[in-house]
């Protein structure tokens, strides 16, 4: 907060020309810590970005030049300086995107509520909770407002204003000339905040989802006679609720929790955490499910090797949508093997089976049990069927549990080098062989000490030579 006098302090009368608009002022007003440190200049931007940062230390970058945007760098925070929209700051204030935005005090005011220019009523909305957009070209402006709506929803729990939601539903279709790069900027963002499945199905209702995503409405035609009351879409978006449910309240013995919440708090290479990829992934893990039907004789519809499909489609998508890698790779996971734990709950599972899928997937074998137990209780529920969810609640938490005793054998009773120097081992890939071995034959519970992997493979050499 210091930021905004030491500002003033170092611009002197220059400041008169200043003001401080949108996020900084709302979040003021909410009594939250303000991060966002946005200026409109009557005048030039790029003199007072500038001066600004000689006077207080700061790195000046272009940052938006030809859009008449500057940025300074000062320490960790960012003050980015734009030229004023229009002839004065009403007429740039109509430009903003929402009346919670739509707000400015002159930097030689600091912060005075009394001071604050509020032509839109920001003030208002923020104390009856509301998102409501400034003019009837918002939108058309810069389609991506129709997210940014839905994320300022999520993030403050805002109800967004019926007039408004009109208008989204109206030109969400605009959407389709934006960015992906920041239409999934804005997704990410809403993923990421508690209950976000009431907004993603938000998105849905307003016409956003199918526009983004051109799979959702084939999707949105299947399985009415296969989850009786639902479409698939629809019990994708309550299989991300049920998944909040599971993440939220974590009902597992504390060593499955300990290994599940290291997991789902990973950083992934787009400054999301796994948690809220697997959420992502839950929402698509049905989406093969259009290409795949199939009608038996007996008039039954099935989804043969919808997952494969599925995995193939959301290749697609996130290329599309230029997802990053590494995330793209969980997503294609998740989708691909999502009904193997079913599977396995319904024809029965040995160590074996169960080991080629720890070891295949390691650690996102953790985000396909959960994935699989939001699946399967977002069903039953449709289905009428709650009182299934304990017994397959169970059945995930064994598994899990096999799973913190595979993270166990990690740490290999013997080391590379022992079984060098002791057994004479020197080709790599035999070597390879029998670490697998032995922590296979740990994990089915017939090696369990260091003694036990001696013997292990003074008996494999002794068959080798016969």
């Amino acid at each position: 907060m210091a930021t905004i006098p030491r500002l003033m302090r170092k611009l002197g009368r220059e400041a008169y020309n200043v003001y401080i608009v949108g996020g900084y002022i709302r979040d003021r007003v909410l009594n939250k810590e303000a991060k966002d440190y946005d200026f409109v200049v009557k005048g030039n931007a790029e003199e007072i970005a500038k001066l600004a940062a000689e006077k207080m230390g700061g790195s000046f970058v272009p940052f938006m030049a030809e859009k008449g945007t500057y940025r300074i760098v000062v320490g960790n925070e960012i003050l980015d300086f734009t030229n004023l929209r229009g002839k004065d700051i009403y007429e740039d204030l109509a430009h903003r995107d929402f009346t919670i935005n739509a707000m400015a005090i002159r930097l030689t005011d600091h912060f005075e509520f009394e001071y604050i220019i509020d032509p839109f009523g920001g003030l208002k909305d923020i104390k009856n909770r509301k998102i409501r957009h400034v003019a009837d070209y918002t939108f058309r402006e810069d389609p991506l407002r129709a997210l940014r709506a839905l994320r300022f929803a999520a993030t403050y729990k805002f109800d967004i204003d019926e007039a408004t939601k009109a208008k989204i539903k109206e030109e969400a279709h605009l959407l389709k000339n934006v960015a992906p790069e920041r239409i999934m900027n804005e997704i990410f963002m809403i993923i990421r905040e508690k209950d976000s499945h009431k907004y993603l199905r938000l998105m849905e209702e307003l016409s956003l989802m199918e526009n983004i995503f051109e799979e959702v409405a084939k999707l949105k035609e299947v399985g009415k006679c296969y989850y009786q009351l639902i479409n698939a879409w629809i019990h994708s978006i309550r299989a991300v609720k049920e998944y909040e449910n599971i993440i939220s309240a974590m009902r597992f013995p504390k060593d499955v929790e300990d290994l599940v919440s290291e997991y789902l708090e990973k950083p992934m290479s787009s400054g999301n955490k796994v948690k809220d990829i697997i959420k992502l992934g839950i929402l698509f893990h049905d989406i093969g499910k259009a290409d795949s039907i199939y009608i038996d004789v007996e008039n039954r519809l099935h989804f043969y090797n919808h997952e494969i499909k599925g995995a193939e489609i959301i290749k697609k998508m996130a290329s599309r949508m230029r997802i990053p890698k590494k995330e793209t790779n969980l997503l294609k996971k998740l989708v691909l093997y999502h009904k193997k734990p079913l599977d396995y709950y319904i024809e029965g599972v040995n160590n074996k089976t169960l080991f080629r899928f720890f070891y295949h997937l390691k650690d996102n074998a953790i985000g396909i049990l959960l994935a699989s137990l939001a699946d399967y209780t977002a069903s039953r529920l449709s289905f009428g069927k709650e009182e299934d969810i304990p017994r397959y609640e169970n059945f995930i938490t064994k598994l899990l549990k096999r799973y913190v005793e595979f993270k166990e054998t990690e740490k290999p009773l013997l080391s590379p080098l022992d079984i060098i120097l002791n057994f004479d081992v020197k080709d790599g890939k035999k070597l390879g062989q029998i670490l697998y071995e032995i922590r296979k034959n740990r994990f089915y519970g017939e090696i369990k000490t260091k003694e036990d992997a001696v013997e292990f493979i003074k008996e494999r050499m002794r068959v080798e030579k016969i």
